[in-house]
């Protein structure tokens, strides 16, 4: 469904308001934003008619007294949408309220890595005609690929997945149709941190660590992408191999990504492992284990340190399921820095591991169907 369009920015501006502020007053909103009560007024009754918003209780009196103001909240039963996370092999789905909130979240291994596949688990497992007890229903689809999606939003790099020369968007739309954004999983993390943060953050790196490594960039408020799509991309970037006499090179995410720290593991221990058990093997004191999360660990303070030189950003955040069964990484991470950096940066684990890419898809697509461009709204979840 296409939401009837917002008139105007300060129409935009209002509903900003109410979804930042949970329960705000037309009076607090018309102080923040410098407009006249009436026009506040009049545009919550167009928001109101169109159910995107509604009134929830009163608020405090003031001190001198008076009466009691009515509290603006957004309508989370407005309609809901639908994140994919399109993985090397799974297909995850979460279904949000217009607000944000979680409706359902699962988890599908796939048996082939294909779309075809994912496909026949979209078609077997989501239902595009139900409601799920909202007045629109669907309102757009949000998908992230653990690859590169260029500036006109076509999928030009996908390793872990065959496409089969098939379109993502054009074969969804087939099935619904309502707007559908694509982009990139660790691109979408750092607008999840952008956008769910209780901080006003506008210049900030999440570097995701999973099979690859790859990083999202939040400049100046926005999602920066680079000329082509391929901003991020630092899991190319190129390390001496061990065998520096040779003068051998390979990628970054080769040497210290999750995968490869696991894979490595998995040759000098001579059996199989999972990340739990890299975990529980690290806090037993593990000789092999420590050496390599100890290498990892000096690898990826190089990537932060080289990511902080280049964009001076406010906050890096690691996004890795490795760092978060170890969290003591990210002290050990700090430490280095302080030995390697003359530039002091904030390191912090991702605020929320196993939904930020979701979330972020969430975030991009509610942003798409309000049209909101360059108005960021932020989920109070």
């Amino acid at each position: 469904m296409e939401i009837e369009a917002l008139r105007g920015d300060n129409s935009k501006l209002v509903l900003q308001q109410i979804f930042n502020n949970e329960k705000i007053s037309r009076a607090q909103i018309s102080k923040n934003l410098n407009l006249n009560k009436a026009t506040v007024s009049t545009i919550f009754n167009e928001l109101e008619e169109q159910q995107l918003v509604e009134k929830q209780g009163e608020g405090d009196s003031t001190k001198i007294g008076g009466r009691k103001p009515i509290m603006l909240n957004i309508n989370r039963e407005y309609g809901y949408t639908i994140a994919l996370d399109m993985g090397y092999d799974y297909l995850d789905v979460m279904l949000n309220y217009f607000n944000g909130k979680m409706i359902s979240y699962n988890r599908y291994q796939l048996k082939m890595n294909n779309l075809t596949n994912v496909l026949s688990i979209i078609k077997d497992n989501i239902d595009f005609s139900d409601n799920r007890q909202t007045i629109h229903g669907l309102l757009g689809i949000g998908i992230s690929i653990h690859g590169v999606v260029d500036n006109n939003y076509e999928i030009t790099y996908l390793p872990f997945l065959d496409l089969q020369g098939m379109s993502v968007i054009e074969e969804l739309k087939k099935m619904v149709n309502v707007p559908i954004s694509i982009e990139n999983e660790a691109n979408l993390a750092a607008v999840f941190e952008r956008d769910f943060s209780k901080e006003i953050i506008n210049n900030l790196i999440t570097i995701s660590i999973h099979k690859g490594i790859g990083a999202g960039l939040i400049i100046d408020n926005e999602l920066y992408r680079g000329w082509s799509g391929e901003a991020g991309e630092i899991g190319r970037m190129l390390i001496h191999s061990e065998n520096e006499i040779e003068g051998n090179t390979r990628r970054i995410e080769d040497m210290c990504s999750q995968d490869a720290i696991i894979n490595k593991l998995k040759i000098e221990l001579k059996r199989e492992i999972e990340l739990d058990d890299v975990q529980a093997l690290y806090y037993q004191n593990n000789a092999s284990v420590k050496k390599e999360i100890s290498y990892f660990v000096h690898l990826i303070t190089e990537v932060v340190h080289n990511v902080n030189v280049e964009f001076n950003p406010e906050i890096i955040y690691l996004n890795s399921p490795l760092i978060e069964k170890i969290p003591v990484i990210i002290d050990q991470i700090n430490d280095e820095l302080k030995k390697v950096s003359s530039k002091e940066v904030a390191v912090r684990l991702s605020t929320n591991v196993e939904f930020s890419t979701l979330l972020g898809a969430m975030s991009v697509i509610t942003h798409r169907i309000l049209d909101m461009g360059k108005i960021k709204i932020k989920f109070l979840i």
